[in-house]
């Protein structure tokens, strides 16, 4: 590998532009090209990063080291077993990708050439859940946790449900906290506006006996990103939206503050570009050293999951029918 790391862009939707503008504007980074089907969104992108828009992606595969691929989830697990095939790195964005098998074919295509891969899950870059983890999290793992990621109608991403779409980053931080194996999913969810499940809610219990209840929706009035942990000893809340953190400790002498027999503060956490460290935590582990990227297999155990609560979903459609838009509407 040269010592400027060749990299490409596969896709470059709203996403893929952003992760091109990151990686033109890394030191060790050699922005070499991106590839979409829409040529003129690609040359567009090209001549705002100062690349070049190629006319495949496998011409652009064998020109790089490392690639970015933010394509339609459909096209991951040929993109990417490509791109392995090939001696290439791969940053993955979220889901990793469609099914298990195909998820498993990236693993074992990336185990074959021994090259880096990697998931998108953004969220672990925040300096909320950073705090988190150098708090002793695995020591003291939670045991009830509430998720809600609430999104406004966006056209974008409808190839995919808003599990795969939205709860999937919410599902990957709770694996990642919990650490325990799942031992039951159960689910509801309804189409809205699209013929994919566009809300839902599930309840998934651990082994360890934690519960979380987690929601998501991609047909909101607002934007809503909140995720509160309840361990032992602590209670902790994370609003991403508003960058801010809530701590509050189990404490007997604790009485003069605002939740009885408890301390604790609520914190404004500092502003991070959550992307450019995800990219180079990649490139940094393309590099072999060490990194806090998420690895192919911690994206397919959230991918695994997110088809859990589907899974969960069509019993439940199986047992007492499906909700039909038209019903919310009476």
């Amino acid at each position: 590998m040269s010592e400027v790391i060749r990299v490409g862009v596969l896709g470059v939707g709203s996403l893929g532009r952003y992760h091109a503008q990151k990686y033109a504007a890394h030191a060790d980074a050699e922005l070499v090209g991106v590839f979409d089907p829409d040529m003129e969104r690609a040359e567009a992108v090209a001549a705002e990063t100062g690349c070049v828009a190629f006319p495949d992606a496998g011409s652009l595969v064998e020109g790089v080291d490392a690639v970015t691929i933010a394509a339609p989830t459909e096209v991951h697990g040929d993109l990417g077993v490509q791109a392995l095939g090939a001696g290439v790195h791969v940053l993955m964005e979220k889901p990793l990708a469609a099914s298990l098998d195909e998820a498993d074919d990236l693993i074992a295509a990336a185990d074959a050439s021994g090259r880096i891969l990697q998931v998108g899950h953004l969220k672990r870059f925040h300096p909320g859940v950073r705090r988190l983890a150098a708090s002793g999290l695995d020591r003291h793992p939670p045991r009830y946790l509430e998720a809600n990621r609430l999104n406004t109608f966006q056209p974008r991403s409808l190839d995919i449900d808003v599990i795969l779409d939205l709860m999937v980053h919410d599902l990957d931080l709770i694996l990642h906290w919990v650490g325990a194996p799942v031992t039951e999913v159960r689910a509801i969810g309804i189409p809205v506006v699209t013929d994919k499940v566009d809300m839902v809610n599930a309840r998934i219990a651990f082994e360890s006996g934690a519960v979380a209840n987690v929601t998501a929706s991609r047909v909101a009035r607002k934007r809503v990103r909140e995720i509160r942990m309840f361990q032992p000893h602590r209670y902790v809340s994370l609003d991403f939206v508003n960058n801010a953190m809530g701590v509050f400790e189990l404490d007997q002498a604790g009485d003069d503050g605002p939740v009885p027999g408890a301390r604790g503060e609520q914190l404004e956490l500092e502003p991070a570009d959550l992307l450019a460290e995800e990219v180079d935590a990649f490139l940094r582990a393309c590099r072999g050293q060490p990194g806090d990227g998420v690895s192919g297999y911690e994206g397919r155990a959230a991918l695994e999951l997110g088809l859990q609560v589907r899974a969960a979903i069509d019993d439940h459609f199986a047992r007492y029918g499906p909700v039909a838009p038209q019903e919310l509407k009476s």
